[in-house]
């Protein structure tokens, strides 16, 4: 009896213990289900944040992919239009470089014509020398024997020979001093369009012409095209104005007011660009520097402007009002001509510094048609 008592207890103490172990163990199991859970939660929220990273990341990709595509895209464009433009600047450097050409061709042409007409005038100098002294050694021969024959007295009429004699002498060596000053003159001009070409010759193959190129109305090109008027067009319109006895002084007149309504003209327009500048300059605005520096801008966009403008549109108020007391027959040359020297005279005065024929120093000699200075001087504006 006792012993089953024993044996009852022993189980049941054995029991407890056992359901002690089941509920310690019960209880690590839900400590560890929580704690798994909670880490489980964790992970599921680091997951999900890793989650929106990488859609955000996927996000930021595609949009840097398709930003990148664009901007690939743009370069290609601006590439393809560097390319265009680089064709084009090729195509210009070409044709001006034919046209630089042709156009020291023609000026080279105009030398030779300017020697010829040098060596003519030499020519024509030395026989009108040779013929002068040829009729004064006869004159003298003739006048001798009377002279001899009155060694203490002379007639009225032999006084009056010898004075006259004298005076003719003076007269011839006036007029030949006159012929060698043309003839001087002459040489002159022709050693400083020699030189100037020279220059340019030289310029252009050092440098490939790279001012004239770059900028069409440069100092250089300016200078080239003046040159242009006055060697190359300014002798057939002489010709044709000399056949509708038009006078040199007529035309000269003309000229000279062309030029200087020109620059009077672009006096007016950078006063106006001043008058702008002025009045958008503030405190808070750019510098003074930078003021000048786009007033100075404005000016040459006005230049390259006019450059692309029709001379005939660009003139056609001027021509009416100096044009006006011309026939009807001569003012379509003298239209051509006028707008010419306006177009050019305003391209000249929007040089920095402004630029005009420089007509203080020009002396036409014997030639009353020789109208167009040889150089171009700045001037104040």
């Amino acid at each position: 009896m006792h012993l089953r008592i024993f044996k009852h207890l022993f189980f049941r103490s054995e029991l407890k213990q056992k359901e002690d172990e089941l509920e310690s163990v019960n209880k690590r199991l839900t400590e560890t289900k929580a704690s798994n859970e909670s880490e489980i939660q964790k992970i599921r929220s680091a997951l999900e944040e890793k989650q929106g990273e990488v859609k955000s990341a996927n996000q930021r990709m595609i949009e840097t992919k398709t930003s990148l595509e664009k901007e690939l895209h743009q370069v290609k464009s601006e590439l393809k239009q560097k390319e265009d433009e680089l064709e084009s600047v090729n195509k210009r450097l070409t044709e001006t470089k034919a046209s630089n050409e042709s156009e020291i061709q023609k000026i080279r042409s105009a030398l030779e014509e300017k020697q010829g007409e040098v060596k003519s005038a030499n020519q024509r100098m030395i026989e009108t020398k040779t013929s002068l002294e040829k009729e004064l050694h006869q004159v003298k021969l003739q006048e001798a024997p009377a002279l001899r024959s009155s060694p203490q007295h002379c007639k009225s009429e032999g006084c009056e020979h010898k004075q006259s004699l004298t005076e003719m002498d003076k007269f011839y060596k006036k007029q030949l001093y006159k012929a060698r000053s043309a003839a001087e003159q002459k040489e002159k001009e022709l050693k400083s369009v020699k030189d100037r070409l020279a220059a340019q010759v030289a310029i252009s193959l050092k440098t490939g012409n790279t001012e004239s190129m770059n900028n069409p109305v440069s100092k250089t090109r300016l200078t080239e095209m003046y040159d242009n008027l006055r060697l190359l067009q300014w002798p057939n319109i002489k010709d044709r104005l000399k056949s509708r006895k038009i006078g040199p002084k007529e035309a000269k007149d003309l000229i000279q007011r062309t030029f200087g309504d020109a620059a009077e003209e672009m006096k007016r327009r950078k006063q106006q660009i001043e008058e702008v500048f002025q009045e958008t300059r503030s405190s808070s605005g750019p510098t003074p520097q930078k003021v000048k520096e786009y007033r100075q801008l404005t000016v040459q966009s006005l230049q390259m402007a006019l450059f692309h403008t029709s001379k005939e549109d660009l003139f056609k108020t001027g021509f009416l009002e100096h044009g006006g007391q011309f026939p009807e027959e001569v003012k379509e040359d003298l239209r051509l001509l006028a707008s010419e020297c306006y177009w050019l005279g305003c391209l000249m005065a929007l040089n920095n510094p402004p630029l005009q024929p420089d007509w203080k120093n020009h002396f036409p000699g014997f030639d009353s048609w020789d109208i167009f200075p040889r150089d171009i001087q700045p001037f104040v504006l």
